[in-house]
């Protein structure tokens, strides 16, 4: 095992570099808008300058990269990148070919944290879990007697396809009613625009929502009832001893968590009311970048 490994973190609002060491800390980290670029090309020549900073003493010679893809050993191109259009249909190889220095290791983005939660975080006392993202989008993964579910084509836990509502509303992917065009950090922001002008963002949302502003109120109260949904189709489905949420949107606004356990309780199976678990992640804004960096050094013991 080496001492230190790159990791990488290409979300739908920020791209992260970092030099994360054997023992899980992030040494140094870069970072940028995903917004400010148009191709792969601009995206991964900036990877490789962050990581040039990151580690400018060259202690790492292996890379971690995440993306917000379905992905299992056999993928060759990205595909299905909502978030991040202009990655659609980029080889894997293209991006290997940036960094020749290295070598390269590619997994989901939230796979990884799931992953690094189980053995590390939150999940670790628990067998079964499941980690959630509330961020540009959202993502989740499933640790059945703790091992991460993959599916037979990488698909597996791709939640935010989910179909929760009958709700003509649609923020952020191609289908009406799904968790991820309802409750996305995109769809907040899209919520807020409607409501405020064209410059208002999901922050201001919810600075309405405490000052009482009553369509601020419905909008959050609406996302509740459509979180909660998702939350007992999971929890009769894949009966976790707990569910472990990060991501943007709840990093800023964890009071969230006990609004959608209360409303929870009182959809799933009776039974169930009392083992409904929700809690913070412990690796925070950063867990995509050291979960990167965790998936090297598993893949190195053949984890």
């Amino acid at each position: 095992m080496g001492n230190f490994v790159i990791g990488v973190d290409i979300g739908g609002t920020n791209i992260r570099v970092g030099l994360v060491n054997e023992h899980l800390e992030l040494v140094r980290k870069e970072s940028a808008l995903t917004r400010d670029f148009q191709n792969a090309d601009e995206i991964f020549k900036t990877v490789k300058e962050m990581t040039a900073k990151v580690d400018h003493e060259q202690l790492a010679s292996k890379i971690g990269i995440v993306l917000p893809i379905p992905w299992n050993d056999q993928t060759q191109f990205i595909r299905d990148i909502t978030n991040i259009p202009c990655l659609e249909n980029v080889s894997i190889e293209t991006i290997r070919a940036f960094f020749p220095n290295y070598e390269v290791f590619f997994e989901n983005d939230v796979k990884v944290i799931t992953v690094l939660e189980s053995d590390h975080g939150a999940a670790k006392p628990y067998n079964q879990s499941i980690y959630i993202t509330v961020s540009s989008g959202i993502g989740c993964g499933i640790i059945l007697d703790k091992k991460i579910i993959q599916g037979a084509h990488g698909y597996a836990g791709e939640i935010g396809s989910m179909i929760i509502s009958d709700s003509k509303r649609n923020h952020s992917t191609l289908y009406n009613g799904t968790l991820e065009s309802l409750c996305s950090g995109i769809a907040l922001e899209a919520e807020s625009k409607f409501l405020y002008g064209i410059d208002a963002t999901s922050s201001l949302l919810f600075e309405r929502y405490h000052m009482g502003d009553r369509q601020a109120i419905e909008v959050i109260d609406r996302w509740v009832e459509y979180f909660s949904n998702a939350i007992v189709s999971l929890m009769q489905t894949i009966d976790p001893n707990i569910f472990v949420i990060g991501g943007a949107v709840i990093h800023h606004n964890q009071w969230l968590i006990d609004r959608v356990i209360e409303s929870a309780k009182k959809k799933v199976l009776p039974h169930l009311k009392e083992n409904i678990k929700i809690v913070l992640t412990e690796f925070g804004p950063d867990a995509g970048i050291i979960g990167a960096g965790y998936n090297v050094y598993k893949k190195e013991k053949g984890a």
